[in-house]
């Protein structure tokens, strides 16, 4: 009774190591039998991004692979270092594992596995049901269509490329639409589909997609060559879509599909991402006509949008939960105190002007202040700075956990006003924010006790600095690095 107590209690410890960082668990599985048995119960996602994984053979990833046999997902990232590199070996280390696989990721492939290695996957991992391979160089039609041969019961599929110009000579070297119909055929059971930036593809592959997978909850498509038609022919018939991505598109003089009579068929839409050219206003009151409730929506510049169509569809659409504005110039303080009155169930808002911003400090005190279940911020390029004569009575919000403020205009006083407004930070983002002392730093880290996850631009004064909270155990990351330290 009491060693079963014992291992209970260790792995209440792993698994809160397992909660902060996945990969914490590699070194507790090497102290003995018994944290190797606990470890392995509690791993079931193993992410390979180190070139240990993939030398001597791939031998660690095989002892990984031996070590971990619960393990339901994995991730290998840039798996091939240089066009000699055998992408297939690992894959077939995977497929020959006896694991009972969910997910699988292959990201940044200098060159896909060849369709017999796709087949021995198929053979062996009937429980996969998430096939990624992002950025995945000379994915062809064929490469798509073993995977729908060896795979016929994926649910999702992510393809997505850093697309190139599209014409006739490039067409052989990428996915293209004739590949995205057979593939379709295939794949009926297919819930999610990602092939942003495969330019290869036009309305056609949206209408194949939608005719021949009913089950397709969301489908991302920006950056390739589709049309409102295309957009509004899955809008009419994807009657369970809850999400689409499908920006930027063109639109066509006459067509018989519209925004105006396709979005009433899109009765189950929830989060939806377009960038029509000169069309916002027409789009979004097409949404408040239809009564659609959507919950999350990125609106990207400001093109065809008027302030008084963008109050209107919030006005209409209490719902929403989640909001992106980007790059919305007519914005300014005074319009965000009006729109704040229609903000009430947001959870999250990004507001991010990285061409002219007439948004300040003032704005994000009305958001702390007027949207009661705000949980996250996210603000890019605003001007941030607050001065002592600050003439606005401000409200601790205990709810908002995340806060981040990219490249921002802003100085200590505005920071040490959010560790008083914002008690309860959780993950806190200050990357590119000039103006900043360590001293304002350590006064929100000193009011917000709650902190475990900080991003800092890496200098040494701040290296030395965050020292004193090491025992707070905060995980502490620097995207941008503007002095070299000695750790």
């Amino acid at each position: 009774m009491e060693a079963e107590l014992f291992e209970d209690c260790w792995e209440l410890i792993l698994n809160q190591l397992a909660a902060d960082d996945i990969n914490s668990l590699q070194s507790p599985c090497l102290v003995s039998k018994q944290f190797l048995s606990i470890t392995n119960r509690l791993r079931h996602k193993l992410v390979a991004s180190n070139r240990l994984f993939y030398s001597n053979n791939c031998e660690a990833l095989f002892r990984a692979l031996q070590r971990f046999t619960n393990l339901h997902e994995i991730e290998l990232h840039d798996p091939v270092f240089g066009d000699n590199a055998d992408v297939n070996h690992p894959i077939r280390r995977i497929a020959s594992s006896g694991l009972d696989l969910h997910s699988l990721s292959l990201e940044s492939l200098q060159k896909p596995p060849l369709p017999k290695t796709i087949m021995k996957l198929g053979l062996t991992m009937k429980n996969l049901k998430i096939l990624r391979c992002p950025r995945a160089k000379r994915f062809r039609n064929h490469h798509l269509v073993a995977i729908a041969d060896a795979l016929p019961w994926l649910e999702e599929l992510g393809i997505q490329f850093s697309g190139t110009n599209f014409d006739s000579k490039s067409a052989k070297y990428m996915v293209t639409d004739a590949g995205i119909e057979v593939m379709s055929r295939k794949l009926r059971r297919l819930r999610k589909i990602d092939i942003t930036g495969q330019v290869g593809c036009s309305d056609r592959s949206l209408i194949a997609l939608s005719s021949n997978c009913e089950l397709l909850l969301e489908i991302q498509c920006a950056c390739c060559r589709i049309t409102e038609h295309g957009v509004c022919f899955v809008l009419r018939h994807s009657r369970n879509l809850i999400s689409l991505d499908a920006g930027p598109y063109s639109s066509l003089q006459n067509d018989s599909f519209t925004f105006e009579n396709s979005m009433t068929y899109a009765t189950s839409l929830r989060d939806l991402v377009l960038e029509p050219y000169g069309d916002h206003d027409r789009i979004l009151s097409s949404i408040s006509t239809a009564g659609i409730p959507l919950e999350k929506i990125l609106i990207y510049e400001d093109s065809g949008l008027s302030l008084h169509g963008l109050t209107t569809f919030l006005c209409a659409c209490p719902s929403l939960t989640h909001l992106t504005l980007h790059d919305i110039d007519f914005l300014n303080d005074d319009s965000m105190r009006d729109l704040c009155q229609y903000l009430s169930s947001l959870v999250y808002i990004k507001l991010s002007c990285s061409t002219c911003s007439t948004l300040t400090a003032t704005t994000f005190f009305l958001l702390t202040k007027e949207c009661p279940v705000l949980s996250e911020i996210d603000l890019d390029f605003l001007k941030l700075q607050v001065e002592d004569d600050l003439d606005m009575v401000l409200e601790r919000n205990y709810r908002i956990r995340s806060l981040k403020l990219g490249f921002c205009e802003s100085n200590d006083e505005f920071l040490k006003k959010i560790g008083v407004i914002c008690p309860n930070l959780q993950t806190l983002n200050l990357t590119g924010l000039y103006g900043l002392t360590t001293e304002s730093i350590g006064e929100i880290l000193r009011c917000c006790s709650q902190i475990k996850h900080l991003t800092v631009d890496r200098t040494r004064e701040m290296v030395t600095f965050l020292e004193q909270f090491q025992t707070r155990h905060i995980k502490i990351e620097h995207h941008r690095i503007l002095e070299e330290c000695n750790d």
